[in-house]
C-alpha cells in the first residue's frame, strides 16, 4: 500500500487538474465560436458563390 498523500499534494494535484481542465475548456470554446479557415469546393458547407454582374455601360476612353 502506497503512504498517504498530504495536503499539500492534494491541492497541486487538484490545482494543476484545474488549471489544464480550464485551459482546454476555454481552448475548445473559443474554437468552436469561430468559423472554419478552409472553405473550399469540396469541404462541407460549401456554398457557390455567383460572381458580380458585370457592368453594362461601355467604358469612354
Amino acid at each position: 500500500m502506497s503512504p498517504r498523500r498530504s495536503k499539500i499534494e492534494w491541492m497541486v494535484i487538484i490545482g494543476l487538474t484545474l488549471l489544464f481542465g480550464s485551459i482546454w475548456l476555454f481552448a475548445h470554446w473559443n474554437l468552436s465560436r469561430k468559423p472554419p479557415h478552409h472553405k473550399g469546393p469540396g469541404s462541407a458547407g460549401y456554398v457557390e458563390s455567383t460572381p458580380p454582374p458585370s457592368s453594362t455601360v461601355p467604358e469612354s476612353d
